[in-house]
């Protein structure tokens, strides 16, 4: 616990001494600016936070030169929110942008039209990273990089869903050398991709990057929606096949827990210390982290998707919620007009706020195999604004008419999903 204390204690002042001194060194053009998709039909949808699609059209309609996708899969349905994306895409591949777009094997079945599609347009190359055979996991992160200058990350699949029928967040990101710690993680799975060994790329990921990569140690000053400075660094799973001068996901996540002192909010689809993809087991590393906040006397506020209702998934959040401290919540949507949509109407979010002041937002759910078999993303950033725009999400979802409190003594069905 002492070297804990120390490190927080570290992490505070590097932050103070990085924000007192961001006049000097922010860039102009390095910003930061949260994204959420809104479920039609719902009370979702905060003020001033730009949607999605918007978003996405913006940065690629923009681009010039290259555009880089880390995509679990791509589901389009024609006449759907996702089809202008797809459409602006190829137009600016057609105008000589370089588009290179990495797949998951494992759900190619979902990508299929897409990517036959896809392909045939001059200028965008495709390629599938085969992880279900390196590791067992699965190519789960959902980010792109746009001229080298901008990031998308975020809980938003490419899937015309994750853009009108899903309640989702993300974040925009306008810095060189965050983008270029991207592009080097994006190089190294695109490698990987062509030639699937990891022999071969546990050799490549000791090397030295040829710039200053952007980490927990060295982060970023960004400027958020009004102005005032933010630092920020991003954070990648799972190590085996990260470089390893990038900051890895686990710790940082665990460390933004123990570093709350007053509150703590998170907003997952999923959460369990119960190993059902991988080595069968307990993962005590989040479960520690949140009991322990608890016990200290911070206020632990969660909400999960109702798709989290499975067993034992179910049972495990009991747990959670039988501790003083830990206020447990799940989420049902309602479903659309239209009636039934498979894997819709869902929170996805995958965020967490500590003390109205950190903030880690990500692409895994809270399990084992998202940070340790799956490739998944983040971004962690320390300032107000991003913290108060997720806390405001966050208490309209928390106070909104969708939740319910789950209660230990009781059983709750799990939703229909498909």
């Amino acid at each position: 616990m002492k070297l804990s204390k120390q490190v927080r204690g570290l992490s505070g002042l590097m932050v103070t001494v990085l924000l007192m001194a961001s006049p000097a060194w922010a860039a102009p053009a390095s910003s930061f600016q949260i994204v959420e998709s809104v479920p039609i039909g719902t009370v979702y949808g905060q003020a001033g936070v730009p949607r999605t699609q918007q978003v996405w059209l913006e940065m690629i309609r923009n681009a010039h030169t290259r555009i880089d996708i880390a995509a679990f899969y791509i589901a389009n349905q024609p006449g759907k929110a996702l089809q202008p994306v797809l459409d602006a895409l190829a137009n600016r591949a057609r105008a000589g942008v370089k588009v290179r777009i990495l797949l998951d094997q494992t759900f190619m079945r979902e990508s299929r039209s897409s990517y036959q599609r896809l392909r045939q347009v001059p200028n965008i190359v495709i390629r599938v990273l085969p992880v279900d055979k390196l590791t067992g996991g699965v190519l789960h992160a959902k980010y792109f990089i746009v001229d080298g200058v901008s990031v998308f990350v975020g809980s938003q699949n490419w899937d015309w869903r994750a853009l009108s029928q899903i309640h989702e967040i993300g974040a925009r990101i306008r810095n060189r050398r965050f983008a270029r710690t991207f592009e080097a993680v994006f190089e190294f799975d695109w490698r990987l991709a062509g030639d699937p060994s990891l022999p071969k790329a546990a050799k490549a990921a000791v090397r030295r990057p040829h710039f200053a990569p952007v980490t927990v140690a060295d982060p970023v000053i960004l400027r958020g929606a009004n102005g005032a400075p933010l630092v920020a660094f991003p954070a990648f799973s799972p190590p085996s096949m990260s470089p390893r001068w990038v900051s890895a996901e686990q710790p940082q996540l665990v460390q933004l827990i123990e570093s709350a002192q007053h509150t703590l909010r998170v907003q997952v689809m999923t959460l369990s210390a119960l190993i059902h993809y991988g080595p069968r087991g307990y993962w005590p590393a989040l479960d520690t982290a949140l009991r322990d906040a608890a016990a200290r006397g911070v206020k632990v506020q969660i909400i999960v998707a109702n798709w989290a209702l499975r067993r034992p998934m179910q049972a495990y959040l009991k747990s959670l919620a039988a501790l003083p401290g830990i206020t447990v919540k799940f989420s049902s949507l309602p479903q659309a007009a239209t009636g039934f949509i498979p894997y819709a109407r869902v929170e996805h979010c995958k965020y967490a706020v500590a003390d109205d002041r950190r903030v880690y937002l990500g692409t895994g759910n809270w399990q084992w195999s998202y940070f340790n078999n799956s490739v998944d993303a983040s971004v962690f950033i320390s300032g107000s604004g991003p913290a108060r725009a997720l806390t405001r999400i966050f208490e309209r979802d928390w106070k909104g008419p969708y939740v319910t409190t789950l209660q230990p003594g009781r059983h709750y069905s799990p939703p229909r999903i498909r």
